[in-house]
């Protein structure tokens, strides 16, 4: 049979089309939701519109971006301002989530941009549901890839996440009366008292040999996975539009026609205990601004705050993330990507390159990964 290695896995998606062979109660955050930073900026636009959650969470912490807020006007300019919210709470002194109904209905009727060279391509799955390795060479095999733009329109009609919102109200940024497009879904999401296991860590950019540069903003996001002893909900997802780029526009789609969602072994784990920081070269620590939020995917992490890292000096850098959530453990935790998994089964098809893995490590409840920062210019010194 001919091999290829996958070229671009649409994750949530393609786990799904080729079944053939697919908070410990603390104080919580209570700023209202921050969308994504204007382009160049560490500027929050308040009319970006929030991307549905399309891949299951388990919170151990009341995540302040899934529960209504209450505004008190404060200096009384009649503006929103962040330290005027705080979380809704019932009669029994509890959050109250934001009622969320799907809302499927605004399809999507662009051309597929910025998908030239891309390709399609799964892992092939096991009667037993783990990945196929006929020649035993240790590389999971995979189909035939398709090119990218001729998959996504055998799969129309795709329904595009919502990219504005005429409203900065908080409670209202999962209403299709207020975004464009039109599109609302939720995957499920829990929050739990019961101890996490975190299974494998996805580090994102910093784990995609992307250098960053002195004085520019680099995204930082973390992920944190546990595998699951019964599924979750989640929306089957693919990039429509300019992949890996800050313009990347995911949607949903039926695919084979079966529905929207498919049933994941795998969630995202979130608290708000936790902190970041950079070592620097020279010995300094910079503090790292990372905040739970919703990435275009609809894929929930630890993502940067205010547009991203901003290294200030060349060389070698380490990026820790610190976990303090007495119900969280790493404790036999993998560092690993997570396009290597089958989250429809919850296997495992491949590891993360030797070269790759040797630049992150796992200490207690920490995790950390070396990157490399260049000047301007691309020179290393």
């Amino acid at each position: 049979m001919r091999r290829f290695r996958p070229l671009l896995i649409a994750v949530l998606a393609i786990a799904l089309v080729l079944q053939v062979t697919p908070v410990l109660a603390g104080t919580p955050n209570t700023d209202p939701p921050k969308p994504g930073p204007d382009e160049g900026t560490g500027e929050q636009d308040p009319f970006a519109a929030m991307p549905n959650l399309s891949f299951p969470v388990v919170a151990t912490d009341y995540i302040e971006t899934f529960y209504q807020k209450t505004w008190i006007d404060l200096d009384l300019d009649g503006e929103y301002d962040g330290n005027e919210f705080t979380l809704t709470l019932d009669a029994d002194g509890n959050p109250v989530p934001i009622a969320v109904v799907e809302d499927i209905k605004q399809q999507y009727t662009g051309n597929y941009d910025g998908n030239e060279g891309e390709f399609y391509t799964t892992y092939i799955i096991g009667d037993d549901g783990g990945p196929v390795d006929l020649d035993l060479d240790g590389i999971a095999d995979t189909t035939e890839p398709i090119d990218m733009e001729t998959w996504l329109r055998s799969m129309a009609p795709w329904y595009p996440q919502p990219v504005d919102t005429t409203t900065d109200d908080p409670n209202l940024i999962w209403n299709t009366a207020y975004v464009t497009a039109a599109n609302s879904w939720q995957a499920d999401w829990v929050k739990t008292d019961a101890a996490v296991m975190i299974d494998f860590i996805d580090w994102g950019n910093p784990m995609e040999n992307i250098n960053p540069v002195v004085g520019q903003r680099f995204p930082v996001e973390i992920a944190l996975y546990q595998k699951l002893t019964e599924p979750m909900t989640a929306y089957k997802m693919a990039c429509l539009e300019y992949p890996s780029t800050k313009t990347e526009l995911f949607g949903t789609s039926t695919l084979d026609g079966s529905g929207y969602t498919w049933e994941s072994y795998y969630a995202t784990v979130l608290t708000n205990r936790f902190f970041a920081e950079v070592w620097n070269p020279d010995g300094s620590i910079t503090k790292l601004e990372i905040e739970p939020g919703i990435g275009p995917s609809g894929k929930m992490n630890f993502a940067s705050a205010g547009g991203g890292w901003i290294p200030t000096m060349p060389g070698w850098h380490r990026v820790w993330l610190h976990t303090n959530d007495s119900l969280i453990s790493f404790e036999g935790a993998i560092v690993n990507n997570d396009e290597h998994y089958i989250m429809s089964t919850g296997f495992m098809a491949e590891e993360i390159s030797p070269n790759k893995l040797e630049l992150t490590g796992i200490v207690g409840d920490s995790t950390f990964i070396d990157v490399l920062v260049v000047k301007p210019n691309g020179g290393k010194k």
